[in-house]
């Protein structure tokens, strides 16, 4: 399999990664993310998680 190495390709995979970067920290944000980080705030990717919005 060839992987397109193009400018404009990899400018889409960027745009892509970060419109799911985007997607992740909002839902993490959300309601039901804050109540998951609150009961598992010993696990490390709840902390981890916690750590990339700043509280």
């Amino acid at each position: 399999m060839k992987i397109d190495m193009s400018a404009k390709a990899i400018t889409n995979r960027l745009k892509t990664v970060n419109q799911l970067r985007k997607l992740c920290l909002s839902l993490a944000n959300s309601s039901t993310g804050k109540r998951i980080r609150k009961q598992f705030a010993a696990n490390k990717s709840v902390k981890r998680t916690s750590d990339a919005l700043g509280r």
